[in-house]
């Protein structure tokens, strides 16, 4: 029989699932009410609030959510061994992938990042700075990046997660394996480069 404790946690789980659902069916989670979700969580409304306080106390838990699946994300990069001259090209290909595994969390995210609550705004923000961190400390490791300045490689590790995080809606509309998710694969891939070309290059640069 299951305790107290694992009927709580059960709940809440089914009240974040059920507020991801409705978003990946479409629906802004900013305009998403309590009713719908506690509907589609088979509870009644006044449970949501034994477990958040309001809508914004539910997208930060999934916000911490959203970390984890980035951390796997990670995991997975750091698990492929990879030719450094195709590292560009393979870590879009994951990242792909990873958005269709994961659909209802990125479909979340792009909207919370450009929408909605602030605080939201923030916290995803904030993650995708920790992800950039992430990915700064990893070309270091590779000497791919170690002739920058290390406020500049952390800049630069920024603006690659932001130019991918950009593309994520778009990616979100298209089927996988159509032509049209292959030609936004290439689009990534030269923002990418280019990204990268000018950080080659900074190190002549004039200040």
């Amino acid at each position: 029989m299951s305790t107290r404790l694992e009927k709580k946690l059960k709940t809440r789980h089914n009240l974040m699932s059920a507020a991801l659902k409705l978003v990946e069916e479409g629906q802004h989670f900013s305009n998403v009410s309590i009713r719908e979700i506690a509907k589609n969580a088979q509870v009644v409304p006044t449970s949501f609030y034994r477990h958040f306080t309001d809508m914004d106390d539910l997208g930060l838990a999934l916000v911490d959510e959203l970390s984890l699946v980035l951390r796997q994300l990670m995991r997975k990069a750091r698990q492929e061994v990879v030719n450094p001259k195709l590292i560009i090209a393979n870590s879009v290909a994951l990242y792909v992938d990873h958005v269709y595994e994961n659909r209802s969390f990125f479909v979340f995210m792009s909207q919370e990042l450009t929408g909605g609550s602030a605080r939201l705004r923030e916290s995803i923000r904030s993650e995708l700075l920790y992800f950039a961190n992430e990915l700064a400390a990893d070309l270091k490791r590779l000497n791919l990046i170690n002739h920058l300045p290390l406020d500049i490689a952390d800049q630069l590790c920024l603006q690659v997660i932001m130019t991918v995080a950009m593309n994520t809606p778009e990616l979100l509309d298209l089927d996988k394996g159509s032509q049209a998710l292959e030609k936004l694969q290439q689009r990534m891939e030269i923002q990418l480069r280019m990204v990268f070309l000018g950080a080659a290059n900074w190190s002549s640069s004039k200040n």
